[in-house]
């Protein structure tokens, strides 16, 4: 059997937003059933809010020994990229920086990769789920200044290109390990229920959505051709 190790954020930790309940929930298909079927033993470490440098922590806590064929899913930067927006209402004019600022957001990614190599893992990277602008401006500004918000972005959209910069910072790094990417990124931006695929706060998947993204890396871990070693004559029994 093959195992995979998930360390990311509330997006491969299977976090919604319930509309009825007026809270965040699990989506009920969170411990990707799917995916142990293969007969892949999963250890989610997955957490909400979780940046890279709490990842990174998580990661030297629990991968002290690696079995043949591990596999490790590093999903990080949709915490990383966020900014504490009760500031920037405050004072629309100031210079703020990000949770966790470009440069400090690639090196801190490049030593968790390099900690699960060097414990004989096979590293994956994810692409980062696309948020809803008008979705997230919505309710980032609850109870504060939308106005300041926006001046302080300039647009919505601004949301989604800084966002966007993360994901593609991800990219570059699978690019500088030769190490392969699940584009949980490409289906969200392809489908015509786009919105119906995030929930009301613009960044957390549905359950639709959700379901697209264990469905994505299905599809990556039964494609012989992304470079994973493991038994195939398993994942197709």
């Amino acid at each position: 059997m093959s195992k995979m190790r998930i360390y990311g954020d509330s997006i491969l930790r299977g976090v919604t937003y319930s509309e009825e309940k007026s809270r965040y929930t699990l989506w009920t298909g969170h411990n990707l059933d799917s995916i142990a079927k293969l007969g892949i033993d999963i250890e989610n470490h997955s957490r909400m809010g979780a940046t890279i440098a709490k990842g990174y922590d998580e990661l030297l806590k629990s991968l002290v020994d690696c079995e043949e064929g591990t596999i490790v899913l590093l999903e990080f930067g949709g915490n990383d990229c966020d900014y504490k927006w009760s500031e920037i209402s405050d004072n629309p004019g100031g210079t703020f920086l990000p949770n966790t600022p470009k440069e400090l957001f690639l090196d801190t990614y490049r030593s968790a990769i390099r900690y699960a190599l060097s414990k004989g893992a096979q590293v994956v990277l994810c692409t980062l789920v696309p948020l809803s602008a008008d979705k997230y401006m919505n309710w980032i500004s609850k109870g504060l200044s939308f106005e300041n918000i926006l001046t302080w972005l300039g647009d919505k959209s601004m949301l989604y290109r800084w966002q966007e910069h993360y994901s593609a910072m991800i990219n570059s790094l699978a690019a500088e390990f030769s190490l392969p990417v699940i584009d949980l990124r490409e289906k969200f931006l392809l489908s015509h229920r786009y919105n119906y695929l995030l929930a009301a706060d613009g960044i957390h998947p549905t359950e639709e959505g959700h379901r697209l993204v264990e469905s994505s890396i299905f599809e990556f871990l039964t494609n012989a051709s992304n470079g994973i070693r493991f038994d195939r004559k398993r994942l197709r029994a």
